[in-house]
């Protein structure tokens, strides 16, 4: 089961599985996204301050008490936004909600009782998001620099093959050339000899009777 903090991340940011990210990523290859069209920033920017403002009425509603207080008097304080003077609006909403019961310390105190809810939150909020900062940003740098330092060792290791294989062209190069030259000596000297012994054989028939 998600922590409280994980949860009220995933409210506002994708929190993908890293298994299922994975497999999905085997089984279906990302394409290429087209670029998204003017407008999408403002149209990300409202959505996201959309998103913001009903996760925190959720967050109020779900910890709404019955019986008037703080919550119904500011929903009555935004219904009443027509009225320009906000003194009027504060005390037309309280005069409203007293009659159904509520008092000016419930108001208070039921007010604070709704901010220590939003510090709770944060605080839930905030931890997970160090939580994923590590897991998702400073993980994932250190991975770069692993890798960064694995391409330095690999490209160190290219040069190092790139300079064998130099001195093997080179000594192939030597090789080749006393490898002809051997075979050039060789053929001529078993060349001048099998001829010499051709002539000493006619030779020998010749003056030796």
């Amino acid at each position: 089961m998600p922590s409280l903090g994980k949860k009220i991340l995933s409210a506002f940011i994708e929190m993908e599985d890293k298994t299922k990210k994975e497999e999905d990523a085997t089984t279906h290859p990302v394409q290429a996204s087209p670029p998204p069209p003017r407008g999408t920033e403002t149209r990300a920017a409202t959505d996201t301050d959309h998103k913001f403002s009903d996760y925190f009425n959720k967050l109020f509603a779900d910890a709404n008490l019955p019986g008037p207080d703080y919550y119904e008097f500011a929903k009555m304080t935004e219904a009443m936004h027509v009225i320009k003077d906000e003194s009027a609006r504060f005390v037309a909403a309280f005069a409203g909600l007293q009659a159904q019961g509520l008092d000016k310390q419930k108001l208070l105190s039921s007010a604070q009782e709704y901010l220590k809810i939003l510090d709770a939150d944060a605080a839930a909020f905030h931890n997970t998001v160090d939580q994923a900062l590590l897991d998702k940003v400073q993980n994932k740098k250190k991975e770069v620099e692993q890798v960064q330092e694995h391409i330095q060792k690999l490209s160190q290791e290219i040069q190092h093959l790139q300079q064998q294989i130099g001195v093997l062209t080179q000594e192939i190069a030597e090789n080749e050339a006393k490898i002809e030259n051997s075979t050039s000596g060789y053929e001529a000297a078993m060349t001048g000899n099998r001829n010499k012994l051709l002539q000493d054989i006619e030779k020998i028939k010749q003056h030796i009777l």
